[in-house]
Formats: structure tokens, C-alpha cells, sequence
């Protein structure tokens, strides 16, 4: 058998006692051992590899048997983070499959056998490699892939491309974007970018052709100019997406620090995932700097090259060469040229035509009278607008009762309507409070006032987290609350329970996303941009962002600390799951003699203390006292144990229930409750 000690002291226990939960996580297995499947009573099977691990304990299982059929009682099959590239139909014999967890493997398709189990009713696939099947649809669950395969019967293609322009203010973004999209261009001043300003670049087959001979077609590219000024960089987040090529300007006269670029390529690392990233010196008629390209690369590997240019008549060679190149990563794009449903590029064409009329939303009555009209029902509608809410064709918020019965066209329409309220001087000066009378006056020309409430609803929806109601009729946004911190209670002792997250690079706007999330626990309104205070029962927690030193700290004090800790990490653990693949190390206190009786105790990353737990390996130094202290005490004196978690019973406060439900999974890269 290959596998360790580990692996073999659970199997036994099965044996030994019939248990029908076998958990073979993190036992350093490359298949599966052939006596597994001979536990026909087994019900849950579990072959994952903690995030926390390492190369040692990880499994890097690469198929399952077609045994696996003879596991007629499984219910649960988890085998996230391994090396699955296939699955055997035999798999489709297990009746009783009800959870199947693929999350991170190496499928490049999905078996109809599998995918048509009539027991499955979940299944997670992100993270795999599939050549059909679009990523949006795989994160969707099952519903949405059978549905995708069942609406493929007639195929046809989308060839659209989101290009997306980055940087600081005022290096030339919009003349760009006019330089791109614009057959004659003249260069001519323009005004510093608002929020987003979205155009479209048409480049013929014949272009498409001299790029690449393999692309034949016309190609759409979605050009969004994304405003550079500090106030916009929270936002912009929610609009950066994975699938398109960016493009980070700078200008040869301005004087950046490195501090500006790794703004910009972290954040299209975090959001634009394996995005290509072309960096655009611009002004280069002017004296002109060099750029440490070499070293940016080196941590950032989707960065393609750097390209100086200048919009100047004189320097058109340099323009049509970033062209040449831009088109070039276009047509290499892997989801060019990917088929999808015919009906679907059908709707999406039908709903760009109604855009074009200058429309920006349609009613969800309209919507589904424009699907029917290609055979679509109500459910397939739905699946079609969360597809093209996730591409950002459309948005549709279906999940949201204020918002499901519109479907917006028009990304600016949004934009311009919340910066309508972030930038004006009344509500800046207000400090980010605002009441249905601002809105009302500010919303009052015809593009908005007959959406006051939709739009209202859309910036305190979760998605955005811009603002909430203080009170009835009274708002506030985050924002644009005072940078400085302001006095409040606190009671500093060595019953404090500490908790910190810290960061690689922390993205802009998490504590303000606290706020809004958390805006029902806030005490007496105590809150500035980056900190606030919590309290719910007799439990109160303060939050700071320390955004220089990039990490967020947790103190609590009172009755049910751990507990409210728990609602606390859930809550930004959500957040951080909008990001792909964020560095962040959950830290807990040591507990040593020395470290609790001190209000600066050592910390240790959690992610180390789950090696430890992972590793069978009981105690751990403290590298103040170094003491030794036991990695038990040291989880569970922060973290309420796992076997309460999974019990999926929520937490109670002096006997109430929480509005926040423990046995949930918390979808975070570094940390997995439940």
C-alpha cells in the first residue's frame, strides 16, 4: 500500500469497529489503497489535502478505480487538491452519491455519466482545467453543468474579449482607449476618467488572420478605462475579472514608486487570476525612464512585456506595435473560439442589440419573454443570467429580492450612479452620510429617478458592500468616513482574546466591507475608514485595518469571545473569498506563561499549528519564552473545536441564536471551518 502510518491506523479502525466514515486526508497517498474498496458500508470517504499542508502529507492521488463502484452505500466522496484527471463511468454506479468534491484537480472533462447521477445533488469543480465546460458554469454546481450540456446540442461561438486599462491618474488612459478604439484618432486633452468608461474596439477577421492564422473571425474587444484616483480603487475591484487582458499605463514623465505597480499587479492577480498583463509606458516623446520589467516579472509571471508609446503624431509605429501585440494575445485567449450554446449567443446578441438603442436595464418580465422566444424556460433563463453575470455581460442579481426584477445592461449606468454619491462634495463633506433626500436630489435626472430604490438596494448589496442604512432613511458609506481613529471604551486586560490576519498584500476597502457587513453589531455608531467597534450580548470586539504594516487585528473581550471571534473571521473569510488565491495567515496568541500575562504576546500563523496537528506532532516552542505549550490548547483557546463546528448547530449567545451559522464552510484559502 502506498501511504504512511496514518493511513493505515484509519483504515484499521474501520475494520476494526465498521465505522462508515473513512477520512484519509493528508496521509501522503498517491492512489488509493485497494482495500478501501472492499468497505461496501462506507457512507463517507474523504481523500482531500488541507490548505495547511505539505509536500509530505499531501496526497497526489491521479484516478479512481472502477471499484470505486463497489461503494454502494457512499454518500460523500470529497477528493479536493489532488491530481484527478479523469473519472471512471464506473462512478456513476454509486446510487447513493449525493456530495461529489473535485475542487482543484486536473479534469479536462466531465463524464455524462457522472455528471447525470440522479442521486448528485452537489458537486464542486473549480479549479480544474476543463477544455469545454466554461469555468463560471463549473463553480455554478450541478445544475448549471447539465443544463450547459444539455443546452450545447446546437453550438455556436462568442467572440468577445474584455480589455481592461489600469494605473494611477492622469497618465493618458482615456486617450488610449480612444487611440485603440477609434479609427482616426486625433490626440486631444481629456478630462481625468470618472469611475469606468467602457468602449468598443471591432478588429476584422482579416486582422484576427495576420495575428493569427488560426483565428478567423471578427473580433469584439469590451475596452474598460478604469479611473486611477484613490477614492475608485475600492470599487474597481468588483468590475476586474479573470478571462480578459489588461493593460497598466504609466507615463515617462511621471515618477512612480514600485508601490504603484505592485498596487496594480497584485490586484489583477487577485481578481484577473492568470489574466495577461501588458505594461504601457506612455509620453514616451518625452525624456523617457526605465522600468525594472525583469524584476516585475519575476513575481508576476502573467506580465507579457512593456511597450513605450506615445499618441504624438510622429510615433504611430510605436501605436500600431502595441496593436499588433495586443491582437496577438487576443487571439491566444483559451476560451476563444470554446463553443457554446447556440440560444445563449443568440440572447446575448439580442440583449447587446437592445443596449445599442441606449437602454441600460430591461425588466426581468422582458428577459424571459426574450429567452422563450428561443425555447428557453424560466430555470434555463436563470442559469443563462448567472452566466452572464459572472462574464460581466449583464448583470443580473437574482438572489437579491430587490434587485431580481431588473437586468442591467449598461456597467456605466451603474458606475456613474454610484460615483454620483461617492463623489458628491455635500455627502464627501458629510463624511459618506447621506438620506433619501440626497438620493432624491441627486438621482433626480431621467437616466435615475425611476431607480432610486434598485440602486440603492444595489450598493448595500452584498457583492459591493458601499454603504448601509444607519436608520430609516439615513445611510452611510464607509468610504468616506474619517481616516483618523477616533476615542471609544476599552478595557485592555490579560482576559483579551487577540486574532490577527495578515496579509501578503492586502487589497483596499476590507474594513470598510466589515462595516457594512457587520453594521447590525456596531456599538453607539464607533467607526472610523479603518477600524470599528462591535458588540453583540455582553461580547464587544475591535477591529483595526493597519494597512502599512498589512494586516487586520481582533481584540475581544467579554462572555463569548470564541464565538463571536467565529462570526468575526467567518464574516472576512467571505470577503476574502472574492479574491483568487489571497496570501493571508490567520494568527492566533500563544498561551505560555510568559505570553498571557502580556498584552504583546508571540502569535502563530494557524496555518503552522494545522502542520502540526496534521503531523501528529502534539507540542510547539514559544519563541519568547520558549516554552513549550501544546498545539491543542493553542487552537482551541481561539478557535471553537471542529467537532462542534461540524455538528451544523448554530451559535448561541447566553442561550440565542446567532444570526451567523458555525457549520458553514468558510471559503478562504487559508482556513477551512467545518
Amino acid at each position: 500500500m502506498t501511504g504512511n502510518n496514518k493511513a493505515e491506523r484509519k483504515i484499521q479502525y474501520v475494520k476494526t469497529h465498521g465505522w462508515q466514515t473513512l477520512d484519509l486526508s493528508d496521509c501522503g497517498l498517491s492512489e488509493i489503497p485497494e482495500e478501501v474498496y472492499s468497505f461496501t458500508e462506507l457512507v463517507t470517504l474523504k481523500l482531500d489535502n488541507d490548505a495547511h499542508g505539505d509536500e509530505i502529507t499531501r496526497n497526489k492521488i491521479v484516478t479512481l478505480s472502477p471499484k470505486i463502484a463497489n461503494l454502494k452505500n457512499l454518500k460523500v466522496l470529497t477528493i479536493s487538491n489532488n491530481d484527478i484527471a479523469s473519472l471512471p463511468n464506473e462512478l456513476a454506479q454509486c446510487q447513493k452519491l449525493t456530495t461529489l468534491d473535485l475542487t482543484n484537480n486536473k479534469l479536462s472533462e466531465l463524464n455524462n455519466e457522472v455528471a447525470n447521477m440522479a442521486s448528485l445533488k452537489h458537486i464542486s469543480l473549480k479549479g480544474n482545467p476543463f477544455e469545454l465546460l466554461p469555468p463560471e458554469i463549473a463553480e455554478r454546481g450541478i445544475e448549471a453543468v447539465r443544463n450547459f450540456f444539455r443546452e450545447l446540442e446546437e453550438k455556436d461561438y462568442l467572440y468577445e474579449v474584455k480589455l481592461i486599462i489600469v494605473g494611477e491618474g492622469r497618465v493618458g488612459k482615456t486617450c488610449l482607449t480612444k487611440a485603440l478604439s477609434e479609427e482616426n484618432f486625433v490626440l486631444d486633452d481629456e478630462s481625468s476618467t470618472e469611475g469606468i468608461n467602457i468602449a468598443e474596439w471591432n478588429i476584422s477577421d482579416a486582422e484576427m488572420s495576420n495575428a493569427n492564422t488560426n483565428v478567423n473571425h471578427d473580433i469584439r474587444v469590451n475596452i474598460w478605462d478604469f479611473g486611477g484616483q484613490e477614492i475608485y480603487h475600492s470599487t474597481h475591484q468588483f468590475f476586474l475579472t479573470k478571462r480578459s487582458v489588461y493593460l497598466l499605463v504609466t507615463e515617462s514623465r511621471k515618477e512612480d514608486s514600485h508601490e504603484d505597480f505592485y498596487y496594480w499587479l497584485n490586484i489583477i492577480k487577485l481578481l484577473g487570476d492568470k489574466s495577461p498583463v501588458v505594461m504601457v509606458l506612455n509620453k514616451c516623446d518625452q525624456p523617457s525612464k526605465d522600468l525594472p520589467l525583469q524584476e516585475y516579472k519575476k513575481s508576476f509571471d502573467n506580465i507579457v512585456d512593456l511597450y513605450k508609446i506615445s499618441l504624438k503624431s510622429g510615433y504611430e509605429d510605436r501605436m500600431k506595435t502595441l496593436k499588433t501585440e495586443i491582437k496577438r494575445i487576443i487571439s491566444n485567449l483559451p476560451h476563444i473560439g470554446n463553443p457554446l450554446p447556440k440560444r445563449w449567443v443568440d440572447i446575448r446578441k439580442e440583449l447587446e442589440e437592445i443596449k445599442q438603442t441606449g437602454r441600460d436595464y430591461i425588466d426581468y418580465t422582458e428577459y424571459t419573454t426574450i429567452c422563450s422566444k428561443y425555447y428557453r424556460n424560466e430555470q434555463s433563463a436563470l442559469f443563462l443570467s448567472e452566466y452572464f453575470h459572472d462574464l460581466g455581460v449583464a448583470l443580473h442579481f437574482q438572489d437579491d429580492i430587490d434587485l431580481r426584477q431588473i437586468v442591467i445592461l449598461n456597467h456605466e449606468w451603474i458606475t456613474e450612479g454610484v460615483y454620483k454619491i461617492l463623489d458628491n462634495p455635500k455627502i464627501i463633506e458629510q463624511k459618506g452620510r447621506f438620506t433619501n433626500n440626497d438620493l432624491l436630489t441627486i438621482w433626480d435626472d431621467s437616466n435615475y429617478k425611476t431607480k432610486v430604490n434598485e440602486l440603492i438596494s444595489l450598493m448595500k448589496n452584498q457583492k459591493f458592500d458601499l454603504c448601509f442604512e444607519l436608520k430609516k432613511g439615513e445611510y452611510l458609506a464607509p468610504r468616506l468616513l474619517s481616516v483618523d481613529e477616533i476615542e471609544y471604551p476599552w478595557n485592555t486586560t490579560e482576559n483579551n482574546l487577540f486574532f490577527e490576519f495578515r496579509y501578503k498584500f492586502m487589497p483596499k476597502g476590507i474594513l470598510t466591507r466589515i462595516i457594512v457587513k457587520r453594521n447590525t453589531d456596531i456599538q453607539d455608531e464607533t467607526f472610523w475608514r479603518y477600524g470599528v467597534l462591535l458588540k453583540h450580548e455582553n461580547t464587544r470586539a475591535i477591529i483595526r485595518e493597519r494597512y502599512f504594516d498589512n494586516k487586520i487585528t481582533v481584540q475581544l473581550e467579554g462572555d463569548y469571545k470564541k464565538e463571536f471571534l467565529a462570526i468575526i473571521r467567518k464574516t472576512i473569510n467571505e470577503i476574502h473569498s472574492d479574491f483568487n488565491n489571497l496570501e493571508v495567515k490567520e494568527m492566533i496568541p500563544c498561551n505560555c506563561s510568559h505570553c498571557i500575562d502580556t498584552l504583546e504576546p508571540h502569535f502563530y500563523e494557524f496555518g503552522l499549528l494545522r502542520k502540526y496537528e496534521i503531523n501528529e506532532i502534539p507540542k510547539i516552542r514559544c519563541n519568547l519564552s520558549l516554552e513549550e505549550v501544546t498545539v491543542n490548547s493553542l487552537i482551541s483557546s481561539a478557535i471553537i473545536p471542529e467537532t462542534k463546528m461540524n455538528s451544523q448547530q448554530p451559535i448561541t449567545f447566553n442561550g440565542n441564536i446567532s444570526h451567523a451559522v458555525i457549520g458553514s464552510e468558510v471559503k478562504s484559502p487559508n482556513f477551512k471551518m467545518g
